[in-house]
């Protein structure tokens, strides 16, 4: 038989842990291992906890680290798409600002001199920036 009870448990440790400011690396980690123990003890409604937490991509995480999905896996596709944007913004951001996601976006070209000149990222340029991004993310290869 299982153990909904243990809801009352994780909840509260999930949202102090948000509300206190913990890291993702944090709260991926205690959460996970809370999940653990909740689990030996039989606990098979972590789905319903899960989908009180599915707007903190850490706590998530630490549920598909155990093997629970919400029924209809929409926690899946956020994780997915937390994940491409994550991918996109570090790709545009070495593609164009240096590094750096909060910089404004160049792309950087020499004359022949030598001299280095920028000018604003174009369309296309950021599309196929981004595209690759999910190329790689997904395992696909160019058209």
């Amino acid at each position: 038989m299982g153990w909904n009870s243990a809801n009352r448990i994780f909840d509260p440790v999930a949202r102090a842990l948000i509300n206190t400011g913990a890291d993702d690396t944090t709260k991926r980690k205690v959460l996970g291992d809370l999940i653990s123990e909740l689990q030996d003890g039989d606990w098979d409604t972590g789905d319903e906890s899960l989908e009180d937490f599915l707007d903190d991509p850490a706590i998530v995480a630490a549920f598909h680290d155990r093997n629970v999905h919400t029924q209809d896996r929409s926690c899946c596709q956020r994780t997915l798409l937390a994940e491409a944007q994550e991918r996109i913004t570090v790709a545009l951001a070495a593609a164009f600002a240096d590094g750096a996601p909060e910089a404004d976006m160049y792309a950087v070209y020499h004359l022949a001199d030598g001299e280095e000149r920028r000018r604003p990222v174009t369309a296309q340029e950021a599309g196929q920036v981004a595209f690759e991004a999910i190329r790689d993310l997904i395992g696909g290869s160019a058209p």
